[in-house]
């Protein structure tokens, strides 16, 4: 169970940097183009919706890790 739980703990850190690394591109992507039409920013938008999707993943990753290594 300790193996399961530092494999969790590693891949929900990683998925999370790398969300995280994505979205503020998206994010400054966003505000730098100053969204003249929407299908301009439906790309930056829609990254950061998924991005977000996987942060929300990666801290369920997180919280499990937590649990498997409490076992």
């Amino acid at each position: 169970m300790k193996a399961l739980a530092y494999l969790m703990l590693l891949l929900g850190l990683c998925l999370g940097l790398l969300a995280a690394f994505v979205f503020f591109a998206a994010w400054n992507d966003f505000g730098a183009r100053g969204c003249p039409g929407a299908d301009q920013c439906a790309d930056a938008v829609s990254v950061m919706v998924l991005t977000g999707c996987a942060m929300v993943a990666a801290v369920v990753m997180l919280f499990a890790a937590v649990v498997f290594a409490r076992r």
